[in-house]
């Protein structure tokens, strides 16, 4: 069995066909094939959706090697509900996990952020640090927000396979966007000017 990277391109783009439900039987039935086949289908919104929920690289990593494991070992049966397993099962790993590790970040990392404004760095250094505290802010939204957001803003997903991936109606998505947004746009750390 040959795990690939959960950060290759993904094969899940809107307009491209997503394995069909002969393709999941046979990768269940054992054909390696039709099993990378799925790796490549699934792992990048696997990854999306884990890193939504543990804000770790190495950890998300974890969950979608984990998760195409435990569909290896044939953990399921079922052909015609293979991506909202993997989903599932991914999305429940990375709570897992996030619910065995010690809280990191609270609202006072927020206020204790270093004035920018004092000394000017370049304008490269400046979007890093605007794309790190970004992350430590989508860190502290909840978790249905954080995983909303990432998979319209970072990931790039429509709004009808975010809500078929989260298991929402659309307008229930489109509240935990406003909502998530909104939250974003009142964080502190986020205020200062955007480079």
């Amino acid at each position: 069995m040959t795990l690939v990277s959960a950060r290759e391109p993904a094969q899940d783009v809107v307009g491209t066909s997503l394995p069909d439900r002969a393709t999941c039987a046979a990768a269940l039935a054992g054909d390696e094939a039709a099993f990378e086949t799925l790796i490549r289908a699934y792992g990048r919104r696997l990854y999306a959706i884990a890193f939504a929920i543990v804000q770790d690289v190495a950890e998300a990593e974890d969950v979608v090697q984990d998760t195409f494991l435990k569909l290896h070992q044939g953990r399921t049966r079922d052909a015609n509900n293979v991506p909202a397993w993997l989903m599932t099962v991914a999305r429940n790993a990375a709570r897992d996990r996030l619910r065995r590790r010690k809280p990191q970040a609270t609202e006072e990392t927020f206020h204790a952020l270093p004035d920018h404004g004092v000394a000017r760095p370049g304008a490269d250094l400046q979007k890093r640090e605007y794309h790190a505290r970004l992350r430590r802010a989508l860190g502290s939204l909840p978790e249905e927000h954080r995983t909303a957001l990432t998979l319209r803003y970072l990931e790039g997903l429509d709004y009808r396979a975010i809500a078929q991936t989260m298991g929402v109606t659309d307008g229930a998505l489109r509240g935990l966007l406003g909502r998530g947004l909104g939250a974003l746009r009142r964080m502190p750390a986020l205020l200062e000017e955007r480079p």
